[in-house]
This record gives C-alpha cells, structure tokens and sequence, in this order.
C-alpha cells in the first residue's frame, strides 16, 4: 500500500505545474530580479528594472572645528567623505512588494520554462509583481522576446508615461 502511495504522489507531483508552488521570496537582487525558496534566480518577465537615479556625490561628514589655539596645526581644507551611493528605487519598491511573501511563479507559454528563469510571479493578494512595476513607473518593457502579456504591459507603461510618475517624472 506504502508503494502505491508513493508512486501515486511521485505522479502528482510530475503532472501540477510548477506555478501550482507557492514559495518565499528569500532576496531582491535587482529591481526586476529576486530569489525564490525552492525555485532560485527569477527574472520578472517582460520588464527591465528602470534605477536611473543619478550617482550623488557630495560631502558627508561634519565640518571642521574652528581652531581656538595657534600652536594646533590647522585642519585640512577639504575633509569628510564622499558619498558614491546609487539609489534603487526599482530595486527598493520590490523588496518592499516580495521580499518575504509567499509568491506563485508563473512561466509564460510563449516562452515556456526552457532552462529560463523568467516568469510571472504573484504575491499573495494576486498582485502581479510585473505588473505593478510597471504601474509604479519603475520599470520599462522588455522586448527582447514576444511573451503573452505583452500588450497589457505596454498599456501600463503608457498609463505611467502618462501620469508622470516613476522613471517618467518630468
């Protein structure tokens, strides 16, 4: 009986697809990459992260103390650090979209799961992670390849473009 049990979960398991796993998400690497438990590296289908905030370099630091005795050597003209840090808004909304949450990873038909990590993946609450990265204006459309959902985010970067928000801010 135990065999038949386990040849009959081996079976379901091969037959439900992948996308049927609800998983964590583990890590955000990118603005439009993240790790998922159990699956690895997922790149979200059909966008390309948009973390075009420019480099900010400037000092940080206190300023100098005045100096009150002259027999002290003066401070340095110029001191204090500078700050080479890029901000990631993109990289920054998806942790705050994924990073922990059960998510559903989805592979598209046009594309399949052909040894890719590109794919589809939705929180909890059935938010489309793709999606709302367009609708955020931190992401763009990937063209690089046909994939079936396509048309829907061109329109959601349009509506972006439009609301001048995001990347799109003028």
């Amino acid at each position: 009986m135990s065999v038949l049990r386990t040849v009959t979960a081996a079976f379901v398991i091969l037959l439900l697809p992948a996308a049927a796993w609800a998983q964590r998400v583990t890590k955000v690497s990118d603005g439009d990459t993240l790790v998922v438990e159990g699956v690895g590296k997922v790149r979200l289908l059909g966008i390309k992260a948009a973390d075009e905030a420019p480099v900010k370099v400037g000092p940080s630091g206190r300023p100098p103390e005045p100096r009150h005795d002259p027999s002290t050597p003066a401070p340095a003209a110029i001191g204090g650090r500078i700050n080479l840090s890029r901000e990631r808004p993109s990289r920054d909304l998806l942790r705050t979209l994924a990073l922990g949450k059960t998510v559903r990873v989805e592979y598209d038909p046009l594309t399949g799961s052909k040894g890719d990590r590109s794919a589809y993946v939705f929180v909890e609450d059935g938010a489309l992670l793709n999606a709302e990265m367009l609708k955020a204006g931190r992401a763009r459309v990937d063209l690089a390849r046909p994939f079936a959902r396509e048309k829907e985010f061109k329109l959601l970067e349009l509506e972006a473009q439009t609301a001048q928000i995001g990347i799109w801010i003028r």
